[in-house]
């Protein structure tokens, strides 16, 4: 039981498995990532949705389940997320869910928060392998839920069954609440991500083991993979260099001319 005399939120916070973007390539044929060229690493914006996972377990009380759509090897993302201090961790993997874009990811992600039960589904605004932004929505879209996009902080109530969020506006900010359970986009870099503890890491690293979900189980297997993605690569071009005029002045006041020219 928490403060509150209840048991808590299901919390679930989404984590995805990138690319580095530091050594990612394109194929120019397909238009897909050469993901096999960079290292796998944890989608950076999705440190900050895990910490705001764990700042609200320990406002509210409750569970926070580490949730992935990925391969086999893209455990050891939730096993980073374990190691920041989530109870447990899932991976949704199955040959199934290859070629999905933005739609069927974000239905295979709200099918698993449902069978978590969850009351908040977190992630980041958006993966750092393609920024579309538009998972979230996708997991609020299909379960029916409410959501919170480009939240900057969150604010718990417990006793209302809401979550408030403040989100960043133009000339301001506002403040939205919304009846859970609720999908959150938090925004990139908005919280400071704590450094897992060493216990913490030694349990992840030697312990944990996430229990694995395919396809079939969540009753999704004709609904996700490339099949059904409405999303198609077009085409690629590389734009060609375009050759800047540098000129060379000897003043702050002939600067300032040839700026006036110039404007």
């Amino acid at each position: 039981m928490d403060e509150n005399g209840t048991d808590g939120w299901n919390i679930v916070v989404c984590v995805k498995q990138v690319p580095d973007a530091a050594d990612v390539s394109i194929d120019p044929d397909t238009g897909r990532l050469n993901r096999s060229d960079a290292e796998a690493v944890m989608n950076d914006p999705d440190y900050n949705s895990v910490e705001a996972a764990l700042e609200l377990r320990e406002q509210v009380g409750g569970t926070v389940t580490a949730l992935c759509m990925g391969p086999p090897n893209a455990e050891e993302v939730l096993a980073e997320a374990v190691a920041m201090g989530a109870d447990d961790g899932v991976l949704m993997t199955d040959r199934a869910f290859g070629g999905s874009d933005t739609w069927p990811t974000s239905l295979a992600l709200a099918s698993g928060a449902a069978e978590l039960d969850a009351d908040v589904v977190l992630a980041g605004e958006e993966t750092t392998d393609s920024s579309t932004g538009q998972v979230p929505p996708g997991i609020a879209a299909h379960n029916e839920w409410a959501q919170l996009t480009y939240v900057e902080e969150l604010e718990p109530d417990p006793e209302n069954d809401r979550l408030i969020a403040r989100r960043d506006i133009e000339g301001g900010y506002e403040r939205v609440a919304a009846d859970l359970p609720v999908s959150v986009a938090m925004s990139y870099g908005e919280n400071v991500p704590r450094t897992a503890g060493l216990h913490r890491k030694i349990y992840a690293e030697t312990e944990f083991d996430p229990e694995e979900w395919s396809a079939e189980k969540l009753g999704i297997e004709d609904e996700v993979g490339l099949a059904v993605s409405p999303t198609q690569v077009g085409g690629m071009d590389t734009a060609e260099p375009v050759p800047r005029e540098q000129e060379t002045v000897d003043s702050a006041d002939e600067l300032a001319d040839r700026i006036a020219e110039v404007l």
